[in-house]
């Protein structure tokens, strides 16, 4: 297979993103062509009177998506390395050549992201389109999700890996000298600096042991010389060490003379430099942030900052440092992190990742989707929305007689293309309590299933919000849910109240498409799929849904394939069915 990863950053002198893609790099290298590529722009010239800078920054990224687009066409694979503008810019040329999408999120730009308006946008755009999304941690995902509820069930962990032998860790003389520091490529506030200096103000107070830390990394000028103003003032100058920039294998020298290394950050995906610091025979102690707290703070709650204030980071060391059995508690930590991150089993995930080689194209090249659109069944009213018992019963027999089957959308995605051939996909807008008494039965019978698009907010009402129906009905109530979802039937969105999108503000068009899969998502898992209410929409509404709903059903007539637009899809009538079969 072509693979193409696309990041800002690669090699093993780099950060911790820098570090991990050049180890999935070569892992990926063991079995596929891998090559790789920056998202920044290739410099063109651009005439600069009469041009804003905008503007001419947008014409340099056009030029360079057309240019990579004839370079990598033969690519199956894209795989954007890191988020913001890096995973827009893949999504885009993945988008381009039809090719399968992966986003790998490595944490700040998923953590923080949420507070920068067009880091946002960036990353949302990049989530919809991916067909996976490789987070780090538990966080990680909870905060995709949040942003971009269409990711439930798109996200998969694979955390960095760690492999090491048995290693010696002395602690002899920790009620006299303690050794900690901490480290990345760039220090800055992420990383907790400010509280660390702090920190060690407070510790000082509390204990009687001479204590040192160490800051490893650049630091911009302007916050060195307010970390060493703070330093001065709080008379601490000969306890804090600024060290600079060093290459990873000086960092590891350096970390074998410390006792601790400190994370203060205040959020990661999977710290490379604590694993690095173990490896070094150097314990940790971290905030409760990513995969490494995820995994030990339940087993080794002494291994982690309670919180973030200063006072109670220095007593939580203070303890630390007067535990017995001490070497004991790190190597059993190191057992758990070698089960979770061994590297033969993180070189599985990310093989097996790959092994699923179609084309978004071709995975949904099949044949037209026939998928009738209902209602209500009910005794034997035949108006617009209502379906006689004996017509729907006979339609379902009439069905499974010529040799098809009938489906909720959910059950027939799970279907093979030619299998899916001998299926009809059948919908009920609205969601009505009669549905259980007969529709269910009728089609149980079979071992058949549907889609139940449901209002939210109308479940366990009635229908008076309709005043075109003449008949009173009922909507379904919580029970009846769970029973339908019990039975394999598919429950959907209808929005929250079977409001008409159109007429609708932006903040209520977002009120109805995020309360209504969340609710539903609480209810019975994992929602994807949305009915507009009265059919109504149009190109912004469309991409409203496509936020939060991998697939959208209208009321029109007809069929269609998931190529032309999975968020415009077709319904047929009975009537229409029963012309098809008898061809």
């Amino acid at each position: 297979m072509n693979i193409l990863i696309i990041t800002t950053e690669i090699g093993l002198d780099g950060g911790g993103m820098a570090l991990a893609c050049k180890r999935v790099v070569d892992i990926l290298k063991k079995e596929h062509n891998v090559k790789v590529l920056s998202s920044i722009e290739n410099p063109i010239y651009t005439v600069r009177g009469g041009i804003n800078k905008s503007t001419e920054n947008g014409i340099r990224m056009e030029y360079k998506l057309k240019q990579d687009s004839l370079a990598y066409k033969n690519v199956d694979v894209i795989i954007a390395f890191g988020g913001r503008f890096n995973g827009y810019y893949s999504a885009m040329l993945a988008e381009n050549l039809c090719k399968r999408f992966i986003l790998v999120l490595r944490g700040s730009d998923i953590n923080i992201v949420k507070w920068s308006v067009d880091d946002n946008w960036y990353l949302r755009e990049s989530i919809i389109r991916a067909s996976k999304i490789v987070c780090l941690s538990n966080e990680m995902i909870r905060n995709v999700i949040r942003l971009c509820p269409i990711a439930n069930g798109k996200t998969i962990i694979i955390p960095n890996e760690y492999d090491v032998d048995v290693v010696k860790f002395n602690f002899h003389n920790l009620s006299s000298t303690i050794n900690i520091g901490t480290a990345a490529s760039h220090l800055n506030e992420k990383k907790g600096v400010g509280n660390l200096i702090i920190m060690l103000k407070k510790f000082k107070e509390i204990s009687k042991a001479e204590i040192y830390l160490n800051l490893v990394g650049e630091i911009d000028d302007d916050l060195l010389e307010n970390y060493q103003n703070e330093v001065r003032a709080y008379n601490i100058e000969k306890n804090v060490r600024f060290l600079g920039y060093q290459l990873r294998e000086s960092l590891r020298e350096i970390m074998k003379d410390w006792d601790f290394y400190i994370q203060a950050s205040v959020c990661e995906g999977h710290p490379n430099a604590i694993g690095e610091s173990l490896q070094c025979g150097t314990g940790f102690i971290s905030s409760k942030t990513g995969f490494i707290a995820e995994t030990l703070q339940e087993q080794f709650k002494e291994f982690f900052f309670e919180n973030f204030d200063p006072e109670v980071m220095a007593n939580n060391l203070k303890a630390l440092c007067c535990m017995p059995n001490l070497a004991e508690r790190y190597q059993e930590a190191i057992g758990i992190l070698k089960n979770n991150c061994a590297k033969e089993k993180i070189v599985r995930e990310w093989l097996g990742l790959m092994s699923y080689s179609k084309s978004p194209q071709r995975d949904l090249d099949i044949e037209n989707i026939v998928c009738v659109g209902l209602h209500d069944v009910m005794g034997n009213i035949h108006d617009s929305i209502t379906t006689p018992i004996n017509v729907f019963r006979n339609f379902v027999e009439y069905v499974a007689g010529k040799g098809y089957g009938i489906c909720s959308m959910q059950n027939y995605l799970t279907k093979g293309k030619e299998d899916r051939k001998k299926w009809i996909v059948c919908t009920f807008d609205d969601g009505y309590k009669s549905l259980t008494r007969d529709a269910l039965e009728i089609l149980k019978k079979q071992r058949f299933t549907a889609t139940v698009f449901i209002c939210t907010g109308l479940i366990g009402k009635d229908n008076s919000w309709n005043n075109k129906d003449a008949t009173l009905r009922e909507h379904l109530d919580v029970n009846d849910i769970y029973l339908l979802a019990k039975e394999g039937w598919e429950i959907a969105s209808h929005g929250v109240l079977h409001k008409n999108l159109l007429k609708l503000n932006d903040a209520e068009i977002e009120y109805e498409l995020f309360e209504s899969k969340q609710t539903l998502n609480q209810l019975v898992g994992n929602c994807n799929t949305y009915a507009y209410p009265y059919g109504a929409y149009n190109k912004f509404i469309r991409h409203c849904v496509e936020k939060y709903y991998e697939y959208a059903f209208t009321v029109d007539q007809g069929g269609t394939s998931m190529v032309v637009d999975k968020h415009q899809l077709k319904r047929y009538s009975i009537t229409e069915i029963y012309k098809m079969l008898n061809q």
